[in-house]
């Protein structure tokens, strides 16, 4: 089919075998079937299919190759077909011919064709006939692109024709010469091609861009407008260029207000990608233009391109005070609302934090004077899109809302009624979002992306920190809200209740209970972790803002911080930050005003603190090498406090050396201010117990502190603080010398938590204070029972309470005896001294309290005595029988225990305490005294039990009376013996015991009503007495109470001896029946 009638002329040469063919084709007549003019257009498309099939054979491309000639032929011989066929043959010819270079690669046979094509349109006039040729050129460029620097090196008057063609009015010529241009500049192209070239091309782009009507050319523009605005030089030109009022950025506006979507987010693209080059006078010409608010209105859509070309845009414009005085803020406000809405609802996070983040720039920075909202629901509206992104899991967005929600808290933006309810929500999100996420978030990940970082790099990119911000903005709300009646609103109630409290005060409580409870301990595991020093800063700030709020609240939380180690912090870091100075300055003498107040409220505040607090530029550390004497002072007041507050940021060694550089320094160390000495007295104890004792005691500091401590009244130099009683227990010469002065005034100060803890108050003092160890120190444990003799009631019973506490664990782990030993003695020392006082005011206090311990040490453990416990018994006696003593009955039944102790506690005593007992007229009727009284069941019984003893003593001694024979009723016996009184009943039945055995006859005691009972006219039972007795000794003998069954078995012992030499009847007859039988019959009998 392809063979012409000359073909036999051809030969073989070109003559080629196809896959899909069984007979050979000629090049050459397919060469000559294309160049035939005469042939219509319908008989070439076969050839032309034909070419492209020999195209695809290598061995036709290799004979090309050696005859690039024909090559180049063949080339031109398309490019004619090109020119002259329609638009569909002309698109096979490009292809073929596109194909046939592509497969050449001739640099020889491309600048041939450039050649043909330059020379044929330099002949052409009119650019509408050298279209087929345009679009040529833009298809060989589009696929070849070393085309462009050919073209822009060896071919720029075909360039310079095709710039000038534009200004033809044929869009067709227009679109495919930008289309061209579009191809050709990329890559490096703005070395390539000239300026002028350039500014010729950005000049007719301009026109175009206004003039142009067809959809296909001005996509042609904007791709070509994208290129040019990569160069800064053309972007300014373009941005530069007015023609008759003709700008780019009025061409711009026309395509954003078009309706044509595609042509929009190109505008607004090539918009964001101007703004990008970050030059002012950008910024200024798109403000200064109406473009703005067409830009808003591009918000109302729902392309995720087009939200963020316009998001890109106005996030670089919002950043110029410019944009505000045009009150772009105010009329775009709502689109940016609408787009954040529907962007969270989509979930698009990048632009959520885009959209989030322009809200927070517009917020911060929109002039006071102009209102920003236009009503109460348009605030609300956006306080629900900051909730909602605070919601959110993506870091960035969860960032940017925390942004936005520390700009909107202001009282000229929350119209009225304040959404406190609202802004509560809101921060209690934000504040559970950051204590779950706390070990997640990073400042890392919160990291500007790199194109903004100019513009917003002052913005706070730690959620902690904004955190912070947005409680100082809470908290300087309230304090522009407190007095104004309009914003002190509450939520509706029922006309018959009335609130309890307004909205108003309802959001402070808020503020303060969660800043203590949630907040600060945040921030304070942030600065530890990141050591942030400007998050340290806005915390002081904000504590600050805080103390005006609510002084007491936060004045205990100061406290708190100085205990974590915020202080210490504070100060060491001081030197390295810059930001801020003033503010933390001022915070440090606040805070030093709150721990004065706390110590010592009593002393003025030190006028050296002000003067001092600038000057502050050294670390604790090297605190030392000070000179300056206020600058010392105001050191050694805050290291005082942070160790007080169980703060150590020195070591031991550390703080002694500082502190002897301080007194050493000092011409006269005595003239130091009261405070200053009362601070270097507690460092001084601090350290000793850090290092043990193990520190030089003739240092300056050491001899100042100790003529302190000696001399001087302990309210100018103690501090309440374990520190000190370390101290005591670790210095011996501080123990003999002020121990017991210490130790009174650390009881003193523990007392009021004794009241307000008794239950587990012991326990949580030795877990604290180790007091069982320290007892094992014999100076430091009689320095403490000193404290028994304390003007302090309370001093005394807390002492007495820790005493004995220590004795009982001391009895029941069975330790060493030494302690119980020096407890007795100093006791008993302590006793003699109580009663030989010549003031008694005190005296019943001090011998309760000490007579209490005397007791528990001496029953303990039983051991021999001397002739100072003789002493103590004479002292016990003469006490007793004073008539002038007020006794209480406990006193009374503690002297008493401690005779019978003294009773029991050895034969050669007994010898000595009993003879005395028994000639002592006052004692004896004192006893008798106390029996007939009757004060309390214990103190008779006890005083039962004495006589028990005396009437033994004396029926063993024939020549010793007794003076003095108490007298006493035998009634009421049931109620004896049925005491709820253990020791009642135990000495009542030894006195009963004893009287059986002497039969009743005694110089020492003797019961009362006798002569009743025949056989016996000295004993004052009856035989019903005497069968109810038997009968509860019987279950006496029965009872767990061992020395009840002891005394209850010696009385039966002594009844029934007593009965089988006075009554044999009686006596017959209570052992012939069982005790309860016995019992029922003595009820209901009669006397014989």
């Amino acid at each position: 089919m392809n063979q012409r009638e000359n073909h036999n002329f051809h030969g073989n040469t070109w003559s080629y075998t196809v896959p899909h063919r069984k007979e050979r084709i000629c090049f050459a007549c397919l060469t000559e079937t294309l160049e035939d003019d005469a042939m219509i257009m319908v008989k070439k498309r076969p050839a032309l299919a034909e070419a492209l099939h020999l195209i695809q054979l290598q061995n036709f491309i290799d004979d090309l190759q050696s005859n690039i000639e024909i090559a180049v032929h063949f080339t031109f011989v398309l490019i004619d077909l090109m020119e002259s066929s329609e638009s569909s043959f002309a698109s096979s010819a490009v292809e073929v011919f596109l194909k046939l270079l592509s497969k050449m690669d001739s640099r020889d046979l491309l600048e041939s064709v450039l050649d043909h094509i330059q020379k044929k349109m330099f002949h052409t006039e009119n650019p509408k006939e050298s279209l087929p040729l345009i679009v040529l050129l833009g298809r060989l460029v589009k696929t070849f692109p070393p085309m462009s620097g050919i073209l822009c090196q060896e071919y720029e008057p075909i360039l310079h024709g095709l710039i000038n063609g534009l200004s033809h009015p044929d869009e067709d010529v227009q679109s495919n010469t930008v289309y061209l241009f579009v191809y050709l500049l990329v890559g490096p192209w703005e070395a390539l091609v000239p300026v002028s070239m350039q500014q010729a091309l950005a000049q007719e782009l301009v026109c175009l861009l206004h003039t142009a009507k067809t959809p296909y050319l001005l996509r042609n523009l904007m791709a070509l407008l994208k290129n040019l605005i990569s160069s800064a030089e053309l972007t300014k030109i373009l941005m530069t260029l007015d023609l008759n009022n003709l700008t780019l950025l009025t061409s711009l506006k026309k395509l954003i207000i078009s309706k044509d979507s595609d042509l929009q987010r190109s505008a607004l693209y090539v918009l964001s990608c101007i703004l990008s080059w970050d030059r002012e006078d950008y910024y200024s010409a798109v403000i200064n233009s109406d473009i703005i608010e067409f830009m808003f209105e591009a918000l109302h859509c729902q392309s995720p391109d087009q939200l963020k070309f316009v998001l890109d845009c106005v996030e670089s414009l919002c950043q110029f005070d410019l944009f505000y005085t045009k009150c772009h803020a105010v009329y775009g406000l709502e689109s940016l609302l609408y787009a954040l809405d529907s962007l969270l609802g989509r979930k698009n996070s990048e632009l959520c934090r885009t959209a989030f983040s322009i809200l927070a720039t517009l917020l911060t920075r929109q002039p006071s004077n102009v209102p920003l909202f236009i009503n109460a629901s348009s605030v609300n509206s956006c306080l629900q899109l900051i909730g909602q992104g605070v919601k959110q899991h993506h870091p960035e967005v969860f960032l940017t809302s925390l942004q936005s929600l520390s700009a909107i808290i202001r009282k000229s933006y929350l119209l009225l009624p304040i959404p406190f309810e609202e802004l509560e929500k809101i921060l209690n999100l934000m504040i559970n979002k950051l204590l779950k996420a706390e070990t997640s978030l990073s400042s890392a990940i919160f990291k500007e992306k790199e194109g903004h970082k100019g513009l917003i790099e002052n913005r706070p990119s730690d959620p902690v920190e904004i955190a912070v911000l947005i409680y100082g903005s809470c908290i300087q709300l309230v304090e522009e809200c407190w007095d104004d009646p309009l914003t002190c609103t509450t939520s509706y109630v029922s006309p018959d209740s009335q609130p309890k409290e307004t909205s108003i005060q309802q959001f402070k409580d808020f503020i303060v209970n969660s800043f203590v409870v949630k907040i600060v301990p945040l921030v304070m595991r942030s600065i530890d972790k990141r050591g942030n020093p400007v998050l340290c800063r806005q915390l002081q700030k904000l504590l600050l803002s805080l103390y005006g709020t609510d002084n007491d609240r936060c004045s205990l939380v100061l406290l708190q911080l100085t205990s974590e180690g915020l202080l210490s912090t504070v100060i060491n870091r001081r030197a390295h930050v810059a930001e801020m100075v003033e503010v933390e300055d001022q915070f440090l003498l606040q805070l030093c005003h709150v721990l004065h107040e706390e110590d010592t409220p009593e002393i003025p505040f030190p006028a050296w603190v002000d003067n001092a607090i600038h000057k502050l530029k050294h670390s604790l550390q090297d605190s030392i090498h000070l000179t300056s004497e206020d600058t010392r002072n105001l050191y050694v007041f805050l290291i005082y406090h942070m160790c007080k507050l169980d703060d150590i940021p020195l070591t031991g060694e550390e703080i002694l050396e500082i502190i002897n550089n301080c007194v050493g320094s000092m011409y006269n160390p005595t003239q130091f201010s009261p405070l200053t000495k009362k601070q270097l007295v507690f460092l001084w104890a601090f350290a000793v117990s850090l290092l043990q004792n193990n520190v030089d005691k003739k240092s300056p500091a050491g001899d100042l502190v100790l003529r302190t401590v000696c001399e001087e009244p302990a309210k100018e130099w103690y501090t309440h603080h374990t520190a000190f009683l370390y101290w005591v227990f670790l210095d011996s010469e501080v123990c003999l010398k002020a121990g017991p002065l210490v130790i009174d005034c650390w009881l003193s100060g523990i007392a009021d938590s004794y009241k307000m803890h008794q239950d587990d108050f012991i326990e949580v003092l030795e877990e604290n204070y180790h007091l069982f160890e320290m007892f094992a120190n014999a100076e430091f444990t009689e320095a403490f029972m000193m404290t028994l003799l304390s003007v302090s009631s309370e001093v005394t019973t807390l002492s007495s309470v820790v005493l004995r506490n220590c004795l009982e664990k001391v009895m029941e782990v069975d330790s060493s005896d030494d302690f119980i030993l020096c407890v007795r003695a100093k006791g008993r020392q302590l006793l003699q001294d109580i009663f030989l006082r010549e003031d008694k005011t005190l005296n019943e206090d001090h011998l309760q309290n000490t007579l209490s311990i005397f007791l528990m040490a001496f029953s303990a453990l039983p051991a021999s005595t001397d002739g100072r416990d003789l002493k103590l018994f004479h002292h016990v006696c003469k006490w007793l029988c004073e008539d002038t003593v007020d006794r209480h009955p406990e006193l009374t039944e503690m002297c008493l225990r401690l005779i019978i102790l003294f009773i029991e506690a050895s034969d050669s005593l007994n010898n000595s305490v009993l003879p005395m007992m028994a000639q002592n007229v006052s004692l004896l009727r004192t006893f008798e005294g106390l029996l007939h009284r009757g004060d309390s069941d214990s103190v008779s019984g006890l005083t039962f039990g004495i006589i028990s003893y005396l009437m033994d003593f004396t029926a063993t001694q024939e020549n010793l009376h007794s003076y003095v024979t108490i007298t006493v009723s035998l009634h009421p016996l049931e109620k004896r013996l049925k005491s709820s009184s253990p020791i009642m009943q135990q000495c009542f039945l030894q006195v009963l015991a004893a009287s059986f055995k002497c039969n009743f006859v005694s110089t020492v005691f003797r019961f009362s009503n006798v002569g009743r009972y025949i056989p016996d006219l000295r004993c004052p039972l009856i035989s019903r007495d005497i069968t109810c007795l038997f009968c509860y000794l019987q279950q006496f003998l029965v009872q767990e109470c061992l020395k009840t069954k002891q005394a209850a078995l010696w009385c039966l012992q002594a009844l029934i001896t007593y009965l089988s030499n006075t009554d044999v009847k009686l006596y017959e007859e209570l052992l012939s029946h069982p005790w309860n039988t016995a019992m029922l019959r003595s009820h209901g009998s009669v006397d014989r």
